[in-house]
């Protein structure tokens, strides 16, 4: 069973809290990266003209390794 989490826990997760002092991006650019699939991401409950929810698979972003082939491979 696969990890998912919202954009706004990968964001803490991966970039820190704005109240610990980070910088991270905003939360449209973390889904647009969902959207065009540079993060291994699924799209909830956008159905009936709805915009849906994204989920990160931490479990699969944490093994990523840099290489865009190689990543897609582990993706499956």
């Amino acid at each position: 069973m696969s990890c998912l989490i919202n954009v706004s826990e990968f964001i803490k997760r991966v970039y820190g809290s704005k109240e610990a002092g980070a910088t991270p991006p905003a939360s449209q650019t973390i889904t647009r990266k969902c959207r065009n699939g540079k993060l291994p991401a699924e799209l909830h409950g956008a159905e009936d003209g709805k915009r849906g929810t994204w989920y990160i698979n931490w479990d699969i972003y944490q093994k990523q390794t840099g290489n865009d082939l190689v990543d897609k491979v582990l993706r499956g």
